[in-house]
């Protein structure tokens, strides 16, 4: 027998330590994989797939945390010394199930298009949402639609061309979080145009953030 063989690699004895109760400066969290989901690890890469799309992240930059496949769970171990040491297993574990509830559930982001001077227009071209009109302005505004699966739906008033709201929704939270964020950044008046929020209450203002249907 090879010498090397002797020895199990980090993931395996964290693994085995968990499982024996041997347990010595180590923390964990175990996430429970659903029927229907698969999930991958190719190293710190993870991919998970459900009825509702795909969502892969790359976590190499989380050198303290190991993440291993064990049947059907995800195990997020690390080597703890100080409570700070803590967050990222945290931070790591909490993206993962949000990728399985996304893939089960879309995230979904709700915004209001309110306006008292000028009429808004708002429409989806190719991977970004464009916003005309605001605040009487000749320029188109463009705003990218981060993720490949991240979908924006305009529905407009009633018996209108005029639009009442704009939704972002996809598998990933992160990636319909920021097109949201981004949304409602290139509506802030700033310089020449610059108001008192207060009073000036024309934007794209996100209400509700919820699940596919939830709302």
């Amino acid at each position: 027998m090879v010498q090397s063989d002797l020895f199990l690699s980090e993931e395996q004895a964290i693994l085995e330590a968990i499982k024996s109760k041997q347990i010595i400066g180590i923390e964990w969290e175990t996430i429970e994989i659903p029927d229907g989901i698969k999930v991958e690890l190719l190293g710190k890469k993870v991919r998970v797939e459900g009825p509702r799309g795909k969502v892969e992240k790359d976590f190499s930059y989380v050198r303290t945390v190991k993440i291993i496949k064990d049947g059907n769970k995800i195990i997020v171990a690390c080597h703890v010394r100080r409570d700070k040491d803590r967050k990222p297993l945290r931070t790591v574990a909490s993206k993962i199930k949000r990728m399985i509830e996304g893939v089960q559930k879309w995230f979904v982001c709700k915004h209001k298009v309110a306006f008292a001077h000028f009429p808004i227009r708002v429409n989806v071209e190719g991977k970004f949402i464009v916003v005309e009109n605001f605040y009487g302005r000749r320029d188109r505004i463009k705003i990218p639609i981060v993720g490949d699966q991240t979908k924006v739906e305009v529905r407009l008033q009633p018996d209108s061309d005029i639009p009442d709201e704009v939704v972002i929704m996809g598998p990933d939270l992160e990636a319909v979080s920021q097109t949201s964020a981004n949304l409602q950044e290139a509506c802030k008046l700033r310089g020449k145009f610059r108001k008192d929020p207060r009073v000036f209450q024309d934007g794209i203002w996100r209400y509700m953030i919820t699940r596919e249907g939830e709302e």
